[in-house]
């Protein structure tokens, strides 16, 4: 009998992590069942690393996270991990003490990088959420199997932490906990602080893995043809949804507007040719790999356009962005619905049914 594995990768881009976490909450409703059941992988970078943790992780009752729960969450953490400065320049701001933290942070990486990091935000927020949610657990506790990049910045390599490596390792280096993978996938350069981990006498200096795979679709799909062989030894069946954090509505720029920009603004503009650029690439490759395979195996890439009133900024976690993702999550829903409604077929014939819990619930 033939296997077949069904993935789900979920791209990087920092508060446009709303929008599949918007899209994925709709395909859990329409399934009835949580994520982790409903796929064998769940691979994700940066913010969709977190949010593939987030479906993955146990919880405090063992029972798991729901996606509207992660949606939630993820509106609700935003405006801390990446606050907004406008109202530090009023005496009344400078004097909110979270406000003033985040102007402290800013100015010391501009002027004192020595004493402050080069990062914009410090990490505090985020690791005080990821912590409250995810605990104590490790990569090996997963409810089902995960995969998150990130770059070795002290060795120079790209890594990948796998939930079915971490399973039977004795060394918090090798079985980091959930909180660490979390903190490691999300340290975008000169936003985020990188990660240190030290487990004697291994030492890493972990940083965004979208500087090597913001689109982890293609490290995914390598990882459960590998993982999830036929008897025989054969490739299994695919089937494999990825989500995007957006591609812009606005006219990109022309030949002249790009020679004639300064340094700071095309310095700016080409962490967002990685992102885009990566996360195409990997699509290509997917498309390519699983092109005139027939079915079961499918390949649904939803990359939705970002709807008018979404900044193209990573850390703008105003609530006019965070409005503008979630419709153009909810635009994207209507538009792809005849195909989830396929998918959630073949993902649901593919597994034996698991029903969907709410938060705070334990499965009987």
């Amino acid at each position: 009998m033939r296997r077949t594995v069904r993935i789900l990768a979920i791209d990087g881009g920092g508060v446009r992590g709303l929008l599949p976490a918007r899209f994925l909450m709709e395909l859990e409703a329409m399934s009835g069942r949580p994520l982790h059941s409903l796929f064998d992988v769940i691979a994700g970078t940066s913010v969709g690393g977190i949010l593939a943790l987030g479906y993955v992780a146990p919880g405090p009752d063992g029972a798991g996270f729901t996606a509207a729960r992660a949606f939630e969450d993820l509106r609700e953490w935003l405006p801390a991990v990446f606050p907004p400065l406008q109202a530090a320049a009023s005496i009344n701001g400078l004097r909110d003490p979270h406000e003033r933290h985040a102007l402290s942070q800013l100015v010391g990486a501009a002027l004192l990088p020595h004493h402050f990091g080069n990062a914009r935000y410090g990490a505090a927020a985020l690791e005080e959420r990821v912590l409250g949610a995810f605990g104590d657990a490790r990569l090996s506790d997963t409810l089902t199997d995960v995969v998150v990049p990130a770059y070795d910045m002290h060795v120079g390599q790209p890594v990948v932490f796998r939930s079915r490596d971490a399973r039977g390792e004795t060394t918090a280096h090798r079985n980091p906990k959930l909180v660490e993978v979390a903190r490691a996938t999300s340290a975008a350069p000169t936003y985020l602080p990188p990660l240190r981990l030290v487990d004697d006498p291994d030492e890493s200096v972990l940083i965004d893995g979208a500087v090597v795979a913001n689109n982890p679709a293609a490290i995914a799909y390598l990882d459960g043809l590998e993982c999830y062989r036929n008897d025989d030894g054969s490739a299994p069946d695919v089937v494999l949804l990825s989500v995007g954090t957006g591609r812009p509505s606005a006219q990109q720029p022309s030949y002249e507007e790009i020679f004639t920009r300064n340094w700071a603004s095309v310095g700016m503009g080409l962490l967002g040719v990685v992102l885009n650029g990566a996360s195409e690439m990997a699509h290509q490759l997917v498309e390519r790999m699983l092109a005139g395979k027939p079915a079961p195996n499918s390949y649904l890439r939803v990359q939705p356009t970002l709807a008018p009133g979404a900044s193209l900024h990573i850390d703008d976690a105003s609530a006019a962005t965070l409005d503008a993702l979630t419709r153009s999550a909810e635009a994207a829903i209507e538009a792809h619905r005849p195909a989830l409604e396929e998918l959630v077929a073949v993902l649901s014939d593919a597994a034996p049914p698991v029903p969907l819990q709410p938060a705070g619930t334990t499965a009987s």
